[in-house]
């Protein structure tokens, strides 16, 4: 019953605190805010800005949230011949990249591959898919992520 109601405190201070710290206890995923750290009461935000890395706290586990991608980005853009999708992802990812049309169509499968940590740049060349002039949108998702970017094309 204890356990239950730290973990009913913990995730009340998350919704308040707008956290994202992630615990798991037992086949469970928790979310927790407060608790007791080092004999003083603190707060999940704390734990985490004073340890870079994973941290065991009681029962719980708290892990720091990254953004799986940063710097999305496709340029030149406006594009005529070719353009340059770069992004970098936080950690090892199954990442599928594609091209639909305004209707949602999808125009073409670039990329569909695991791929490592780090800067990752794929250069396209728009006739390899028979592009024409227009608005189009670049579909990234990186696991269970989805990110989208305008591209036009002249």
């Amino acid at each position: 019953m204890e356990k239950l109601y730290k973990l009913i405190v913990l995730f009340v201070g998350l919704t308040v605190m707008n956290l994202t710290v992630q615990a798991q206890v037992n086949s469970y995923s928790l979310f927790l805010a407060t608790g007791i750290y080092h004999g003083n009461l603190t707060t999940a935000k704390d734990i985490v800005k004073n340890h870079n890395s994973d941290y065991h706290w009681g029962d719980f586990l708290v892990k720091p949230r990254t953004k799986q991608v940063t710097g999305f980005t496709n340029y030149p853009n406006p594009a005529t011949t070719f353009t340059t999708v770069g992004y970098t992802l936080a950690t090892k990812s199954n990442v599928v990249l594609k091209v639909i049309d305004l209707a949602g169509k999808q125009l073409a499968l670039l990329i569909k591959q695991e791929q490592l940590a780090g800067k990752q740049e794929f250069y396209w060349e728009l006739s390899k898919n028979n592009i024409s002039p227009g608005m189009y949108i670049l579909i990234l998702q990186v696991e269970s992520k989805t990110y989208s970017r305008k591209i036009i094309v002249q």
